[in-house]
């Protein structure tokens, strides 16, 4: 079962898998950052919907960011 575009689960997906194709086993704060800041680049550049959905996405990146971000 796949996740919902721009859902938490989604994110963490989106983020677990760029991590399993670089095989990076040991993320760092600056790893984490920029795979965020490339997600959040694409939400707000690329993606092309109404603005409401855009928050909505750029928020559940930044809790999926948060979450892992705090488990380090």
């Amino acid at each position: 079962m796949s996740a919902i575009f721009g859902s938490v689960e989604y994110f963490e997906r989106k983020i677990g898998n760029y991590l399993a194709k670089k095989q990076i086993n040991d993320v760092n704060e600056k790893q984490l950052f920029n795979i965020a800041a490339q997600l959040e680049y694409e939400i707000r550049n690329d993606f092309i919907c109404h603005e409401r959905i855009k928050k909505e996405c750029l928020e559940n990146l930044f809790k999926v960011y948060s979450r892992i971000s705090s488990a380090e």
